[in-house]
């Protein structure tokens, strides 16, 4: 789970993405929107998993109105998921990032991807709970060798320390950073 802040533009950091994480994080993406909407203005309860594990979780009124339905809540206490119920700004730039990453997966494979609605939806209804405080640091969430300062450095160091046996980029330009593998490149554009 992560948020790749890959540029401080939520748009510009969704189209530098590789093609795996176009998929793979538009998910991610509304698992943790739908976790701050659980979180903040769902009713807690206790559950069991399948192997009797008890489990906290949150029922929110759209789990009985649809079409929409909000995924569980996941990783309640990950660092990008707190960082997405900071703030509504937090939370409003992670909506556009995760819709920019909806529109990257068009754009690349030609189709919708089915999580889209539930993004659409999250972009309009901000949970009750969450103000307006400004757009807050963002959370790191990656090995402390590749942590900075700017986030945006950081998380291009990680792509390049991490991502690089399966980055690639269909029907866009590799980004110039990624190419280069240059360490002056990774600064924030």
């Amino acid at each position: 789970m992560n948020i790749f802040i890959l540029d401080k533009d939520p748009v510009i950091a969704a189209q530098m993405q590789c093609d795996k994480h176009v998929v793979k994080m538009i998910v991610e993406s509304a698992q943790m929107l739908s976790t701050v909407h659980r979180y903040l203005d769902g009713s807690e309860f206790i559950s069991y998993s399948k192997n009797g594990r008890k489990i906290k979780r949150w029922c929110h009124w759209t789990d009985t109105v649809p079409p929409i339905h909000l995924y569980k809540s996941v990783m309640i206490n990950h660092p990008c998921t707190i960082w997405s119920w900071r703030s509504l700004d937090n939370y409003i730039w992670h909506c556009e990032h995760a819709l920019a990453l909806c529109a990257e997966y068009t754009h690349r494979y030609g189709k919708r991807h089915k999580t889209q609605q539930i993004l659409e939806w999250c972009s309009i209804n901000y949970p009750y709970n969450l103000y307006h405080k400004g757009l807050t640091e963002f959370a790191q969430a990656m090995p402390d060798e590749y942590k900075d300062p700017d986030p945006v450095k950081a998380y291009r160091a990680y792509y390049l320390g991490e991502k690089a046996a399966f980055a690639k980029w269909t029907k866009r330009n590799t980004p110039e950073w990624y190419l280069t593998n240059d360490k002056t490149m990774v600064q924030s554009a």
